[in-house]
């Protein structure tokens, strides 16, 4: 017979826990939220210079445009034209060459810009999660485990040996006067709320 799922606990069923996970879930959405934004306006400061090579890409083209009409005008001259279209035929190439100049630096500034932007946002981001989670995921688990246990089992004695074995001795002394005396006196409830 297959066991029913039980939900995840996300959080602690103390006030004490809890506001200190749902601050700490909190701040760890802000800290990401700030840093996304910190990415993004290093992305949109950095792609700004994109206007340079927009710029050299757009003068390139009409350049070239001019230059090839002009070309086309000069070549129709009798018996000169091809001597004199020449030279422009070669400028408006160059013009090309400055049109693909700026279209390949605008395509790199904004590769950078990106670039930039996205590892100033995920490296803190990264870091932060890879210290974080991993707590946060195993406290969820182990949560979700104990509300299994609890619902399929009335029995605490589980919990405050558990308790015993893992907690300082001043968090028991807070629980109960006596840890084991109520260990040994089957008086589980104050040592398993820890």
């Amino acid at each position: 017979m297959l066991q029913p799922r039980h939900p995840y606990r996300f959080y602690a069923e103390t006030s004490r826990l809890r506001t200190r996970q749902i601050v700490l879930d909190v701040a760890v959405v802000v800290w990401s939220a700030v840093w996304v934004r910190l990415g993004l306006s290093l992305f949109h400061a950095v792609d700004r210079l994109r206007s340079a090579g927009d710029s050299a890409e757009a003068a390139g083209a009409g350049l070239a445009s001019r230059l090839s009409a002009i070309a086309k005008t000069i070549g129709g001259v009798p018996l000169a034209g091809g001597a004199l279209e020449r030279p422009f035929v070669d400028a408006a190439d160059a013009s090309r060459s400055l049109q693909q100049a700026g279209a390949t630096a605008s395509s790199a500034v904004h590769t950078v810009a990106l670039w930039a932007g996205v590892l100033l946002a995920l490296v803190p981001i990264i870091w932060l999660l890879a210290r974080y989670a991993p707590g946060r995921i195993r406290w969820i688990r182990e949560a979700t485990a104990a509300a299994a246990i609890r619902i399929d089992a009335d029995d605490l004695r589980l919990f405050a040996i558990r308790a015993i074995a893992t907690h300082p001795l001043y968090d028991l002394r807070r629980a109960c006067p006596d840890p084991s005396a109520a260990l040994a006196a089957g008086d589980y409830a104050p040592l398993a709320s820890r």
